[in-house]
């Protein structure tokens, strides 16, 4: 797999103005509202108090958490992978500390990654430090979502217990050109058809009939598309006796195979015999026993982030309340690699 490294980061700034009414009022866990990284909806989890989920001695620490939330991720892709740092801002020397980060592969059954331990209460309400100032502060996330290109292959197994039976009855049977097809019939999602071929003239001793079962959809696939299925066929025998009953082994179906089956189902001779019962009144009976056992396909993916989104924040006066109010700004490349673009700025 190829990384894609071009992207650039996306911030995410969160003010808490009266810190301390969070453990006086009992909050021991607040989620920021939704923003978005890499076509993926995110949020920031800050335990003010630890989360507790450590060895025990996180009640001396703020956790901080970055999750992928929503259908963002359960609807498009298994997993999603990003590097993020956690920031703080000193505000007696006007800039960010980042206190820690990591590269994470997020997915369904694990899409929150973050650290218990994100900086201990000591140095976060050391007055010289200025991440605690007139109990206000400022958290933030920086995002990086790595994208990956490249091809792959998902194969899913499906428990079919029960075939699906099709009787194919071909009357007139002597008027048949070459080859027969029966009516399509469908077997999970994809149809399938019969066909019988005759091998020359049926009529002649030493001639085979050819059966195959055939996928109609195989043909659409794209070449990493491949579905299987196990089947028996059979020619019944009309007149009380053994019916005539091959076994298909498993096999893929695909666009470059879309059919499989047998060149010498039967001898002419056999079949023509009507002692036999497979012929009787210019009609014989074809029998399909499907079983679909799994499909592959191909899994792609390839998002590269145009530009940089900047966090403004829009403080509230209000000492009790915990609001951001987000102002996005899309800045040109040029001017991220030439350093004119600053952080961010704070009203």
């Amino acid at each position: 797999m190829e990384n894609i490294n071009n992207s650039l980061p996306t911030r995410y700034l969160l003010k808490i103005e009266s810190f301390s009414l969070l453990s006086e009022n009992g909050i021991s866990k607040y989620e920021s509202n939704e923003f978005e990284s890499g076509g993926f909806n995110w949020k920031m989890i800050i335990h003010p108090n630890g989360d507790g989920d450590g060895d025990g001695d996180e009640t001396g620490h703020i956790s901080i958490y970055l999750a992928v939330i929503g259908t963002s991720l359960l609807n498009t892709v298994c997993e999603v992978n990003a590097s993020f740092s956690f920031l703080i801002f000193d505000q007696i020397h006007d800039n960010f500390t980042v206190m820690k980060g990591m590269e994470r592969r997020f997915r369904n059954i694990k899409n929150e990654w973050g650290f218990s331990k994100c900086i201990s209460h000591e140095t976060f309400k050391d007055p010289s430090n200025g991440y605690l100032v007139d109990d206000k502060c400022i958290f933030g996330v920086d995002v990086y979502v790595i994208k990956k290109q490249g091809i792959g292959e998902c194969m899913s197994l499906l428990n079919d217990t029960e075939p699906y039976k099709h009787e194919w009855k071909i009357t007139e049977f002597s008027k048949l050109n070459e080859e027969a097809y029966s009516e399509e019939f469908t077997v999970g999602d994809y149809r399938w058809k019969l066909s019988l071929c005759l091998g020359g003239d049926s009529r002649q001793n030493g001639k085979d009939i050819y059966v195959f079962l055939k996928s109609v959809d195989a043909k659409g696939f794209d070449r990493q598309k491949r579905v299987q299925a196990e089947f028996i066929i059979s020619l019944k025998n009309q007149i009380g006796g053994e019916h005539h009953k091959l076994c298909g082994c498993a096999h893929w179906y695909s666009a470059t195979s879309s059919g499989r089956g047998w060149s010498s189902f039967m001898r002419c001779c056999e079949f023509n015999d009507p002692k036999k019962g497979f012929l009787i009144e210019d009609c014989c009976i074809v029998e399909a026993e499907v079983y679909k056992h799994g499909k592959e396909d191909e899994e792609k993916g390839r998002l590269v982030l145009e530009a940089m989104t900047v966090a403004r924040v829009n403080w509230n006066t209000e000492m009790d309340c915990l609001k951001v109010q987000l102002l996005k700004q899309h800045y040109q490349r040029d001017q991220v690699r030439s350093g004119k673009l600053q952080d961010a700025l704070l009203i």
